[in-house]
């Protein structure tokens, strides 16, 4: 039984072993241990996503508000703001809002212009915090 090795218990044969050349064992180790450095970092240089989906979106310092309010401005003078809005089924509802230094305001304010406003409620009453004003979208152009 030349090549073979047998075994009394069993009669499974083993298969000789495969046998590399001295020079196939390093390059092959060495490919390895590059393919593993290679893969880990790989996986460390990965962007991390943000928890709220912006990606690459530079951090504006947003002002802090509780509550919004959207609609039409009936009203406007230098230091207030007055917007109506109509829910289906209820009546017509307005609200006064003071405009602050710290006000941001995104937009030209006019009136019959659609704005949307973040407030906040305090002693004084509401307070605007930023006012956005809506433009008026433009529909597709049909060829």
């Amino acid at each position: 039984m030349t090549g073979q090795t047998s075994n009394e218990a069993s009669l499974i044969s083993v298969p000789p072993r495969l046998v590399y050349d001295a020079s196939v064992q390093p390059r092959l180790a060495g490919l390895v241990i590059v393919g593993a450095a290679l893969l880990t970092i790989g996986g460390w240089s990965q962007d991390q996503v943000k928890p709220d989906g912006a990606k690459n979106a530079p951090a504006k310092n947003e002002p802090k508000y509780d509550q919004t309010f959207a609609g039409p401005i009936v009203e406007l003078s230098a230091t207030q703001i007055t917007v109506s809005r109509s829910i289906l089924g209820k009546p017509a509802e307005r609200r006064t809002f003071s405009i602050t230094p710290d006000t941001r305001i995104e937009g030209k304010l006019r009136v019959r212009a659609k704005v949307t406003v973040g407030f906040v409620t305090s002693d004084d009453g509401d307070v605007a915090r930023l006012v956005v004003v809506r433009t008026a979208q433009k529909p597709p152009e049909k060829k």
